[in-house]
């Protein structure tokens, strides 16, 4: 979520991870660990940004305009921002601590102070003004599964 981009995210926390496992003597004898990861993930995202930074100006200078994604997928992207955004507060942590995150019902409960009936609950309001908002079928059989 911080970068904006999955696959950025992804080859920035590869690149955190090598780091980590090249620098483990120093890693395991310091403070905490997976503080140094963040700290560590965030200046490679930071030096990330700022070369973005310098090439889209390197580029201006030059007139290049780069490719950029396809209207349709930048407009869908848009819009599911726009329905998350929209819903209540509860309903947006539910779904990002549960399909971003990737925490079970129990899990969630315990990070929002409440019962996992009401996770469920929530996750189900959710999905369903998702729905609302976005006037697409989303498949449920996917919530389902991922409690099991």
């Amino acid at each position: 979520m911080h970068c904006g981009d999955q696959w950025v995210a992804e080859e920035l926390t590869q690149e955190t991870l090598a780091r980590v496992w090249d620098r483990w003597d120093t890693v395991r004898s310091g403070g905490s660990r997976e503080a140094w990861a963040w700290r560590v993930a965030l200046n490679l995202s930071a030096s990330w940004f700022r070369r973005r930074a310098a090439e889209r100006r390197a580029n201006g200078r030059v007139g290049v305009t780069p490719a950029s994604e396809e209207p349709s997928e930048a407009a869908d992207r848009l819009a599911v921002r726009e329905a998350v955004a929209a819903l209540p507060a509860r309903q947006r942590a539910v779904l990002v601590l549960r399909y971003y995150d990737d925490l079970s019902v129990e899990d969630t409960a315990i990070a929002l102070c409440c019962a996992p009936g009401t996770v469920k609950s929530l996750t189900h309001r959710a999905i369903s003004g998702l729905r609302a908002r976005l006037g697409i079928y989303v498949d449920v059989t996917e919530e389902v599964e991922h409690d099991a």
